[in-house]
């Protein structure tokens, strides 16, 4: 059997999904069938939402793959930006969505033209040829995008009356024209990610990237030939979807959900990748996703381990449980661990379930860091609250949980020094087991010890009548047990 190098980090791809080159993301990505309108051309708007390590910047990546080589696209303009990048383009300030709104518009539109002039070989930066005023995109909207964007740079030109970069203006005509046709049938693809990379929940800050959505919503729908594709983290979104013209949106948002088949595929897909970029003559390289998942799988982990109350479980019963449903921390865990293998042993040639115990404290923490840095705009004291958890108990029922947090975390300070909740005025400890559900932290668990529900599955649970009569157990998380000494 082909022995695989467990310490190889490049065997679970890079967690960083834009990071990752698009060749090898393509050989291992695993489509659902939830994100077929964000591949259809046909739909000028898309949004992508969900936690961080969910995969947003992979669909995005999966998505520029396509654009680039399948022909059903024909001769698309591919554009892929990060959020802070279309910031660095412009001066934001104040809270007013309008204005800001508008200002999003121009600025859109400045980054694709800064991007023809790349695509040409001549830097169309300065204010003069880049920002296109209000009045020009309204003129845009009965032509074809990029037609009509390029004609008003070649209309701009001879006002320059200047060279530039070795350019003469009338050089620079000739590449434009070209430009223009060759991409006369093209629609614009803009890819946007991470535009809530720094979001905290501030008024300034919400008009300021809510007003971006405004934005997109109205250059997608009243520009021939112009496609946008953008993500946000679903934190975030809630806190937006108030504002006015928002739930506008709704209807083009996708929510990435993976299903317990979804993440076996993924990982047996990215193990299979590996081998046939690694060991392209191995046996092993010819297996088939669809049949061989479990022989890919039991290549890098030791199967079978007791797992549930199952001595004859599958190793990845416990890869499913400690992930939690996010391919980050499912690559994570298994870089983690496979280190780990190696150095238990240099000869190791399978990720055994003590290598995974062995890594969960770290792990843990990772896990703890993420939650801050996702959730601390929704919560200020958010570290304290999980830490008030600490050596606890790791089952417990609502009416418990609440005792522990009065206890360890209220510590009878008045209701009027917490801060809000998810953007709600504290009122009880009700409040905030119902944020920590929303965090996944805590799940509830059933009888059968293996299956349990979460808040994507049921956000309304933690409020349920039967749950505050203290008939619902809930479990914290196993990925936060070791590094809260929970056991």
């Amino acid at each position: 059997m082909l022995n695989v190098n467990l310490k190889d980090k490049k065997l679970f791809g890079n967690e960083a999904g834009e990071d990752e080159n698009l060749e090898i993301l393509n050989s291992y990505y695993i489509d659902n069938s939830d994100f077929d309108d964000f591949f259809d051309a046909d739909e000028s708007l898309s949004i992508v939402s969900a936690r961080k390590g969910m995969g947003k910047s992979a669909l995005l990546s999966r998505l520029q793959y396509k654009l680039i080589n399948d022909t059903e696209y024909k001769n698309p303009i591919v554009i892929r930006v990060k959020g802070n990048d279309l910031l660095g383009l412009g001066d934001f300030s104040g809270d007013d969505h309008s204005y800001l709104e508008n200002y999003w518009k121009q600025i859109i539109c400045k980054k694709i033209i800064v991007e023809i002039g790349d695509s040409i070989g001549f830097a169309l930066t300065s204010d003069e040829m880049s920002m296109v005023e209000l009045s020009e995109i309204e003129g845009l909207k009965s032509k074809n995008f990029i037609g009509g964007l390029i004609s008003r740079l070649i209309g701009k030109l001879p006002a320059l009356n200047m060279e530039v970069k070795g350019f003469q203006p009338s050089n620079l005509t000739e590449l434009l024209k070209n430009y223009q046709n060759n991409h006369k049938n093209s629609r614009v693809w803009i890819l946007i990610d991470d535009i809530d990379a720094k979001y905290t929940n501030t008024p300034d800050q919400q008009a300021r990237v809510g007003s971006f959505f405004s934005a997109i919503r109205a250059l997608s729908f009243t520009l021939n030939g112009l496609n946008i594709r953008a993500s946000v983290r679903s934190d975030v979104w809630s806190c937006l979807k108030h504002l006015e013209d928002l739930d506008k949106l709704e209807q083009y948002v996708i929510e990435i959900v993976w299903t317990r088949r979804h993440m076996r595929d993924m990982l047996a897909n990215k193990i299979l990748s590996y081998i046939k970029r690694k060991h392209p003559s191995a046996e092993e390289a010819n297996y088939k996703l669809g049949r061989d998942y479990n022989k890919l799988i039991d290549l890098v982990f030791e199967s079978p381990i007791q797992w549930g109350g199952d001595d004859n479980a599958k190793m990845f019963d416990a890869i499913s449980a400690f992930s939690n449903k996010r391919p980050r921390w499912m690559g994570q865990l298994g870089r983690m661990s496979g280190k780990k293998a190696k150095e238990r042993s240099p000869h190791a040639k399978r990720i055994t379930l003590d290598d995974i115990r062995f890594i969960l404290e770290e792990f843990g923490k990772n896990r703890r860091d993420d939650l801050i840095k996702e959730h601390q705009h929704q919560f200020d004291e958010l570290s304290n609250l999980i830490d008030s958890l600490r050596a606890t108990q790791k089952e417990f029922n609502s009416i418990d949980l609440h005792k522990i947090i009065d206890k360890n975390f209220i510590r009878g300070r008045d209701a009027s020094v917490i801060p809000p909740v998810d953007g709600k005025v504290y009122v009880e400890p009700k409040d905030l087991g119902t944020f920590l559900y929303k965090l996944g932290l805590i799940s509830r668990i059933h009888e059968d010890r293996k299956t349990f529900t979460h808040f994507t599955d049921d956000p309304d649970l933690y409020n349920s009548s039967e749950n505050s009569k203290g008939n619902i157990v809930w479990s914290i998380h196993l990925s936060y047990r070791e590094f809260l000494n929970i056991h």
